[in-house]
């Protein structure tokens, strides 16, 4: 159930990279009118969550869960397109953001749990061990 749950996530998070590439795009339009700089770092880690999240096996468990963290504390409306005058856009930008938080964070649980089970699982070892006794059964 957990293992089917992520994988549907996962299959549904190719939505995510069409969107980040409409919002870089005004994100650096709103820049060049604003001449802010300080967003540059915020849109890279942005769009290595979104590359974590969408590209399995990409980044290692401590950095999908840092990126998780940013992306969970992140407040507000970070693009152009989610500004206070359309507060629907503005929470759906929210909600899309934790949505990318919760694949990078059931990503690095999933990895760990396969971590685990390939290296100290004693089931998954008799099971191995079983299977190299008596391989006729298999």
């Amino acid at each position: 159930s957990f293992v089917l749950s992520l994988l549907a996530i996962l299959n549904s998070s190719a939505a995510f990279s069409v969107q980040s590439i409409r919002f870089s795009r005004q994100l650096a339009l709103k820049e060049q009118q604003s001449g802010a700089s300080s967003t540059h770092h915020e849109l890279e880690r942005f769009e290595r969550a979104v590359e974590c999240a969408e590209k399995f096996g990409t980044c290692d468990i401590e950095q999908m869960e840092e990126l998780a963290k940013e992306l969970e504390e992140f407040r507000g409306a970070y693009f152009e397109n989610s500004d206070a005058s359309k507060p629907s856009m503005m929470q759906k930008e929210v909600h899309d953001r934790k949505d990318v938080a919760e694949v990078l964070r059931l990503q690095s649980e999933l990895r760990r749990r396969m971590d685990y089970l390939n290296g100290a699982s004693l089931f998954t070892k008799e099971v191995h061990d079983m299977e190299d006794a008596y391989p006729e059964h298999q």
